[in-house]
């Protein structure tokens, strides 16, 4: 034990550095938690929604991010600030490793921290740390990934091929775009001329336990109908929107910092020219084949990419560190520092919870900035804010309609919603008010709802301008009193009032199955 506990100590004072940038990034990140005026983000009801309903796979997402949830709630709850501890950590995690990846290739003192501040000044990497999403896990997950892969490579190790296989067992049941990093780094391998590493019975080990690990997800795709394949399907073609090669690149620059790109780029350069660390050049060619897919993609989402910048940074550090050495510009080092923290400082504002509405609907206003990175949701404050106000207002105007009824007619009513986020924050919010399970045809709630529909009462939340169809759908809709209205949110989540539907024109199984949606 004090064998353990002195190398612990040894560990912490050597990484001293490191702990403290990583430490003081975590309370950056989980102290945006504590403003009221913002509450849990859309995605992060289903998350928890999913927690409630275990199972090995969802319309959407693997089944990781719920698991891990699943035991947070049983330990710490499922307050705002219990949900939000894990990513902050997480996000601290990758930032320290990022700073241990610099030291993996040879880095100095100087390249390591500024591998970690680097990372940390990187706004999207910020704002998703902030929320409880599988987004959160996977940069960790691919950093972890490409250290044993280092290890393997430098030792000639085949046999770290179990643990890379169990970190890509890992990472495939946390989000299935983990494959691309697996492919990615595979790739780049054989490309670098590494494909003896491949030629042993370590490699087959590794891929059959990553097989092993994912394959319930499989299990559940096939008795499902594989509904993953259908939903990445629909949010290519109808969801996110496409963006050319041009202004992909642009977004990736502004996204990860326009004040970071001096240092990935070196890196990218360095890993991939210089002769003195050749043995990494497959990180910059990971980092290639990792950006021209996704670039090729058309994806609208900046955040696709996030995974692969704490990785080349360390690379663009060992430059600088080199750099300022060998010319004695010791001086530059705080002052690069500082200008790689600077673009988060900028960004701050539209990435973090921490200012008003008003205040963020200015900045955003005077920046120009376009908030629509998912069709049809332009919203005055960045969507990753603008979707974490109004939910228990929303979920008020619903126990107020449900408490209209009469007993006879609760017995017969079914709670609806339009999407994920209103169905997850009914099931929260409404908890103690008796009120019955809700049905939503939206992801994995289409697949629960086929066993919820016990009623002839539809008691929806929805948008003013869906009232007419629902007049179509029933014999008669009577709308109550209260409308949710807020210039802040996105427009799906504006504008809505309660409405009772009764005498439904067509079974509601048949309803349900019309509303279904994948996206």
């Amino acid at each position: 034990m004090n064998k353990l506990f002195t190398s612990a100590k040894s560990y912490i004072v050597n990484n001293k550095g490191l702990f403290i940038v990583s430490s003081l990034y975590f309370l950056f990140i989980y102290l945006s938690s504590f403003n009221k005026s913002y509450g849990l983000f859309i995605d992060e009801f289903y998350y928890l929604a999913c927690a409630n309903h275990p199972a090995f796979g969802y319309v959407d997402h693997p089944p990781l991010a719920p698991f891990i949830l699943m035991m947070l709630k049983f330990f710490i709850g499922s307050s705002i600030y219990a949900i939000r501890l894990l990513p902050a950590i997480t996000a601290g995690a990758t930032i320290f490793l990022s700073g241990k990846l610099a030291a993996k290739m040879g880095g100095g003192k100087f390249a390591q921290i500024l591998s970690a501040v680097a990372a940390a000044g990187i706004p999207t990497l910020a704002a998703f740390s902030s929320l409880y999403t599988m987004n959160v896990f996977e940069p960790l997950l691919a950093i972890i990934f490409i250290m044993l892969i280092i290890d393997m490579v430098k030792n000639n190790n085949p046999q770290k091929w179990i643990s890379i296989g169990i970190i890509m067992g890992i990472g495939m049941m946390n989000k299935h775009t983990f494959a691309l990093v697996i492919i990615s780094v595979l790739a780049a391998l054989v490309l670098t001329g590494r494909w003896k590493i491949f030629m042993n019975k370590w490699f087959f080990w590794g891929a059959a336990i990553a097989a092993l690990i994912f394959i319930p997800n499989i299990i559940w795709q096939i008795a499902n109908n594989f509904p993953s394949l259908e939903f990445y399907r629909n949010i290519s073609t109808g969801k996110n929107i496409y963006t050319p090669p041009i202004p992909f690149i642009i977004g990736q620059l502004v996204s990860m910092s326009p004040f970071v790109f001096p240092v990935w780029m070196a890196g990218l350069l360095y890993l991939l020219f210089n002769k003195r660390y050749r043995e990494f050049n497959y990180i910059s060619v990971f980092f290639l084949i990792s950006f021209i897919s996704i670039l090729m993609s058309g994806t609208s989402r900046p955040d696709r990419l996030l995974y692969i910048y704490p990785i080349m940074i360390p690379g663009g550090a060992l430059f600088f560190e080199n750099l300022f050495n060998k010319y004695k510009l010791k001086y530059l080092k705080p002052v690069l520092m500082l200008f790689v923290l600077a673009g988060l400082v900028i960004s701050m504002p539209i990435i973090l919870p921490y200012f008003s509405y008003t205040t963020v609907a200015a900045y955003v206003s005077k920046l120009g900035i376009n908030t629509e990175i998912e069709k049809g949701k332009k919203p005055p404050l960045p969507q990753i804010l603008a979707d974490r106000i109004g939910w228990e207002e929303k979920v008020q105007l619903v126990i107020k309609a449900y408490n209209t009824l009469s007993p006879e007619e609760k017995s017969r009513t079914i709670i609806a919603c339009n999407n994920y986020g209103d169905a997850g924050a009914v099931e929260l919010y409404s908890e103690g008010f008796n009120l019955p399970q809700v049905v939503c045809a939206h992801n994995t709630y289409y697949l629960w709802s086929k066993n919820r529909l016990n009623g002839n009462i539809i008691l929806q939340l929805t948008k003013v301008d869906y009232i007419d169809g629902f007049k179509k759908r029933f014999d008669s809709v009577k709308v109550t009193e209260g409308e949710y209205t807020n210039k802040f949110v996105s427009g799906h989540e504006n504008n809505l009032r309660v409405l009772i539907c009764y005498g439904p024109k067509m079974p509601l199984s048949a309803m349900l199955e019309k509303s279904k949606v994948y996206h």
